[in-house]
């Protein structure tokens, strides 16, 4: 066996490890954006429509009952399709990502600040890496949510087309900072609330399904918390169809004159209503995923 075949045998089992993870991430973005998308719908209408002074729904339930009325069923499911464009490769680069980087560091870096705050630097860099890759997609699908009527979708690709026209191709990365802004710092706090939450005593008694279920809303509703402001500014920037009404330190003092402290967290119990279910449902079929392939795995070399 020469040198060369040995090596490409020693990278297998990494190359297997990758695939099982990128479609076990796949999987859980498809069930959680099935489940979750009308809550981003209302959240970004919430959003949205304060953005001119003018508050159309009064909450949550408000909002879906005459998204619901006005325009159908399907219009809460209104950006699931780039939502899943977008998801899928996202989803994929940014759980891989992550796993591979904090296993780096453990192995490398053990018993030491580097290894102990693995999920915090690795979570950060796995969403810069994954936001960059997907931001045009989501620029797409926030303005895909907060259109109303049955032609959302050729009004929103009009628009993009005009201001990518009057901008430039960089006018797609619109929202990124905010963007950035909002992931990274969610990024990290999930992931080391997560890892934290899932081996401490209290969930020690629990499936290994249940206690990544529990540590994921637990961990995703305190990030989302926390990082609602963001994700006000990134949805008013890339909703607001003119540059120069899209700089983020007018968008920041419109706001602030406008509605206040308060204004930062509109949307934040959609948000937080989504966002802590997405990251149960998505981490626990992601964990559950893994473990599916890996028994497979074992079974085979069992043969």
């Amino acid at each position: 066996m020469t040198e060369q075949s040995t090596i490409k045998e020693q990278q297998l089992p990494m190359i297997n490890s990758s695939i099982e993870k990128m479609l076990s991430a796949a999987t859980g973005a498809i069930i959680t954006m099935s489940f979750m998308t009308p809550l981003d719908v209302i959240k970004t209408r919430l959003q949205e429509s304060s953005k001119n002074g003018i508050n159309e729904y009064k909450g949550t339930l408000d909002g879906l009952v005459k998204i619901f009325r006005n325009e159908g069923l399907f219009a809460l499911w209104r950006g699931l399709v780039p939502g899943l464009i977008m998801a899928l490769p996202a989803t994929a680069i940014y759980y891989v990502g992550y796993d591979h980087m904090r296993d780096y560091a453990r192995l490398k870096f053990r018993d030491n600040l580097v290894d102990t705050y693995s999920p915090l630097w690795a979570g950060g860099v796995a969403r810069t890496i994954s936001g960059l890759v997907v931001s045009p997609l989501e620029l797409f699908r926030t303005r895909m949510q907060s259109t109303e009527g049955s032609q959302g979708f050729s009004a929103v690709w009009k628009g993009v087309q005009e201001m990518v026209h009057r901008e430039g191709p960089r006018a797609l990365w619109r929202g990124l900072l905010p963007t950035m802004l909002r992931d990274v710092p969610f990024s990290a706090i999930y992931w080391m609330g997560y890892e934290e939450m899932k081996h401490s005593p209290s969930l020690a008694n629990l499936s290994h399904f249940q206690a990544s279920f529990i540590a994921g809303a637990s961990s995703g509703m305190i990030a989302a918390v926390v990082t609602t402001p963001f994700d006000v500014v990134k949805t008013q920037r890339q909703v607001t169809a003119y540059a120069a009404e899209a700089r983020l330190t007018y968008i920041i003092r419109k706001i602030a004159i406008r509605d206040g402290i308060a204004g930062f967290f509109r949307g934040s119990v959609p948000r937080v209503v989504k966002v802590a279910p997405a990251c149960a449902i998505m981490i626990s079929s992601y964990e559950m995923g893994k473990h599916f392939f890996a028994d497979k795995r074992s079974e085979r070399n069992l043969l």
